[in-house]
């Protein structure tokens, strides 16, 4: 089977796929586990569900996980290309939950999913947010500038996403930019993103919400965001540098952080028992909390 421009008959768990309309968006979900708190998880930009099943297994045993690949991006498919911000990914990310019954008692958001689990606890009465290596930063300097510039023009070049998923044919490229983020992955999760960045509509997807992408509203917020937090950086990712992700969250009421030592911006795909742990222990002593 063959959807988008990716081959899913080797996809990670796709007998828990679920495919539905909700809002503006065909979503693509996975669910794992039927008991325990509810927990959604939000991957980022660029990557899939697919980024969370080394984790899964040592988690849905004792948690109930829905699982999205973001507007976009992977198996979702937009109707509209106006909507990849933080603020409506945020919105139609909670018209999805309404329209699953599914209230989450916990979000957890790598890079910049955990913009979106912060934007979406303004409107959840969540137990806890995590944070993993979250982009919660604006690029620094002439690059804050520069940088979201050039998305937009990429984005309005249909030619663009094309030329792009091209590149991903060769694999050393696709190799180049995961050890980009300070992450060393296996074979097997190489040619998962290879898939991924072959897919057209995919990467038309990432460079929509990277030209759209700002945080100026919600960093300005973070100081009122009373949601229970745990902020987890790596020493080695070289995309959210540790040093940003402390600063922000001494900003923060009511959040905890978390240094992991030898891994990367990928870390849950490099050392998934690590982060399995970290998250356990977070979401009992918050289930317990008053």
């Amino acid at each position: 089977m063959t959807e988008g421009g990716h081959n899913t008959a080797n996809w990670p768990s796709t007998q828990a796929s679920e495919r539905l309309r909700a809002g503006p968006h065909h979503w693509h979900i996975q669910r794992r586990g039927v008991k325990g708190q509810k927990v959604l998880f939000l991957h980022g930009t660029g990557a899939s569900t697919h980024s969370w099943a080394p984790l899964m297994p040592l988690l849905q045993h004792d948690i109930a996980a829905t699982l999205v690949d973001l507007p976009g991006h992977g198996l979702t498919k937009i109707s509209t290309g106006q909507r990849s911000s933080l603020t409506y990914m945020a919105q139609d990310l909670l018209t999805l939950c309404q329209t699953l019954q599914f209230q989450p008692d916990f979000i957890v958001g790598h890079s910049a999913g955990a913009a979106l689990a912060l934007e979406m606890s303004k409107s959840l009465p969540l137990k806890g947010v995590v944070g993993l290596n979250p982009a919660l930063s604006k690029f620094p300097g002439l690059a804050g500038v520069m940088f979201p510039m050039m998305a937009k023009m990429m984005a309005l070049n249909p030619l663009t996403p094309g030329y792009l998923a091209g590149l991903a044919k060769n694999k050393s490229r696709v190799r180049q930019i995961l050890s980009g983020t300070g992450s060393d992955l296996a074979e097997d999760q190489i040619n998962l993103y290879q898939k991924l960045f072959r897919d057209k509509a995919h990467v038309k997807g990432t460079i929509l919400m990277m030209s759209q992408w700002n945080l100026d509203r919600l960093l300005a917020q973070l100081d009122a965001v009373d949601t229970p937090c745990l902020l987890i950086a790596s020493t080695r990712d070289r995309t959210v540098p540790c040093a940003d992700v402390k600063a922000t969250a001494e900003r923060m009421d009511n959040t905890a952080y978390h240094e992991i030592n030898g891994l990367g911006h990928l870390a849950h795909e490099e050392n998934p028992q690590k982060i399995a742990g970290l998250l356990s222990v977070f979401f009992e002593e918050k289930r317990a909390a008053p």
